[in-house]
């Protein structure tokens, strides 16, 4: 209601009394007697009867009383524009629109819904945010924004000093250039947070600039290392025993050795720098003692050089057969993942890494290891009792020798296998789907590339059953093969996908339209099928870039089919594209209309 109130105390009774007995108005007022000290209520008796009934006096009379202080502290809050907000919709997503709840709220009135809460100005600090929180935050800025963000205060700069969100921080780009700037980088507090080291040579990216030796190589090792990369490095001033202590220092390691002469831009004075053998004796050495390695990932490979060494065999390898058997052994036995690239190792190497080497490997990758078939059933006589081995990849060998049933058994105790590049027969190949498909394998993910072999030995899988393919592939996580399949293969893989399927990935599979000529066999399956089967994966590559041209992995029907059961049910989440990752939801827009 409103009224125009005399501020005299007999003026307030009249108005009140004429209000209540002639206009029938409901009224109540209290007021402080400023003299006395005293609480006065003008009302009605109805609605004197209803507050006896209600426990609000005392509140009242409590507020009314508030000392000096209290009462500096309060701040004017009415009611009525309160109401009033809440008679039109909120717009706004910070409730600006509307004026703050009470102070005070008293037992009578109901709790402000949440729409009356204006967080415009909140009162709250995010410096008293759990550090579970803040460090969540955190994992997604850059080394470069966590130096800011250490500035902040006392707690965010606690919570930001964790390693773990440092993992891509590498040597400043002025370090790299200038020596003094790299020296005086380590009297920096940042300098403990370098987890990366990777100590390349000419015309790679983030290389050394000045010369290395042993006193730059000191300073890294006073650091905690995660990881170290060497390649084309020129280490010629730096201690084998040094180098093999950093080395040993870190958890991963990662040595490319090179032969040749780069020739790029015709900069023939300059040469290009290796590890050396002696060398990589002495960081193997120190595997044996007190090593914090465990991924270890040695290679050789060729480079582009002058044509007088055109007449050099291009898969030369490291030698390192004169290495003690029992060095290798030890060393390896240490390791949780180990990638062998163009070595070569003797017999009694091979039957002492199998013996003692491969018992704590969780991954294990040889290419280009040369390996007759004694070597080979040392290797795989070890595989059969290993129990850690997860991931395994093998390259450039020649199976055809081993029984099928032994074969089968090896590669199925591994949860991811990849097989490149090897002579295999028909038989052993069914074998190993046989294995899958009764239930006798814990293999997830197989992958089959063939690629680099003559035709007549590609096809060797065209000839496996195709219902024993088409179950086994099925029962699998994740297959990729890049080998020729028939059509009677393809049409009931992806009949059988179409309907039920544990597959979630189907990565550099070859069914390209482009390719009719060498590989017919995708482009002839019915679009329907093919679009249900693809719909019921997780991820799958499909080639959209180069769709106008003709050469996309699937027919325009096929590419139809495809695009209208996405729309309307699918599994999938993700599309793999000329080597890029494309978010389904973002296809689903593109292609829409």
């Amino acid at each position: 209601m409103t009224a125009d109130i005399s501020v005299s105390l007999e003026g307030l009774r009249a108005h009140a009394r004429q209000l209540v007995e002639q206009g029938g108005t409901r009224f109540l007022c209290l007021y402080l007697d400023q003299e006395t000290q005293e609480v006065n209520l003008l009302t009605d008796s109805e609605s004197l009867k209803k507050l006896g009934e209600m426990k609000v006096l005392k509140e009242l009379d409590n507020i009314l009383k508030s000392s000096k202080v209290d009462q500096e502290k309060l701040m004017f809050h009415d009611h009525w524009q309160m109401h009033k907000a809440a008679a039109r919709p909120c717009t706004s997503s910070g409730h600006s629109c509307h004026l703050p709840p009470p102070k005070l709220l008293l037992s009578w009135e109901k709790k402000p819904p949440n729409c009356f809460v204006d967080q415009s100005f909140p009162d709250r600090s995010y410096d008293k945010l759990p550090g579970e929180i803040l460090r969540n935050i955190f994992s997604f800025l850059k080394p470069s924004d966590l130096k800011h963000v250490m500035l902040v205060s006392q707690n965010w700069k606690f919570v930001a000093v964790d390693p773990a969100l440092w993992t891509g921080l590498r040597l400043p780009r002025k370090c790299r250039e200038d020596v003094y700037d790299f020296f005086e980088f380590f009297d920096s507090p940042f300098a403990c947070k370098l987890q990366h080291l990777a100590l390349r040579g000419r015309y790679q990216l983030n290389q050394l600039k000045f010369e290395i030796d042993d006193g730059v190589i000191s300073k890294f090792l006073n650091l905690n290392l995660k990881s170290i990369e060497i390649g084309l490095a020129d280490l010629s001033k730096v201690s084998a025993e040094l180098l093999a202590n950093l080395v040993n220092s870190c958890k991963e390691c990662d040595i490319t050795e090179y032969y040749g002469i780069h020739d790029q831009n015709n900069d023939a004075d300059q040469p290009d720098y290796f590890l050396g053998a002696k060398k990589i004796e002495a960081i193997i050495r120190s595997l044996q003692h007190g090593s914090k390695l465990r991924s270890f990932k040695l290679k050789f490979m060729t480079m582009n050089f002058h044509y007088e060494h055109e007449e050099d065999d291009y898969r030369m390898r490291i030698d390192l057969s004169y290495i003690p058997a029992e060095i290798l052994a030890t060393a390896f036995s240490m390791l949780k993942e180990l990638e062998l690239i163009n070595l070569k190792l003797g017999s009694e190497q091979m039957r002492s890494i199998a013996e003692c080497g491969l018992g704590n490997l969780t991954r294990l990758s040889l290419r280009g290891i040369q390996l007759d078939k004694a070597k080979l059933m040392h290797l795989l006589e070890a595989l059969d009792k290993a129990h850690k081995m997860k991931n395994l990849e093998l390259s450039e060998l020649d199976l055809t020798e081993i029984a099928s049933v032994f074969l089968s058994r090896v590669i199925n105790k591994v949860e991811r296998v990849v097989l490149s590049d090897i002579k295999i027969e028909t038989e052993q190949i069914e074998d190993i789907f046989l294995g899958i498909i009764k239930g006798d394998s814990i293999m997830k993910h197989l992958g089959l590339d063939l690629e680099n072999q003559s035709f007549l030995e590609n096809y060797c899988l065209p000839e496996v059953n195709a219902e024993v393919l088409a179950k086994a592939v099925n029962k699998l996580e994740s297959v990729a093969f890049n080998t020729f399949l028939s059509a009677e293969q393809s049409k009931m893989m992806f009949e059988v996908m179409s309907l039920k399927t544990n597959l979630k990935s189907l990565e550099s599979f070859q069914f390209r339209h482009c390719q009719e000529p060498y590989f017919p066999s995708y482009y002839r399956i019915d679009p329907q099928v093919l679009a249900r089967a693809l719909n019921n994966l997780k991820t799958v590559q499909i080639d959209f870039v180069n769709v106008d041209r003709g050469c996309c992995n699937l027919t325009w029907p096929q590419l139809i089919a495809f695009l209208k059961q996405l729309n309307s049910q699918t599994n999938l989440e993700t599309i793999l594209s000329d080597g890029d990752k494309v978010k389904v939801e973002d296809l689903m827009l593109k292609y829409k209309n």
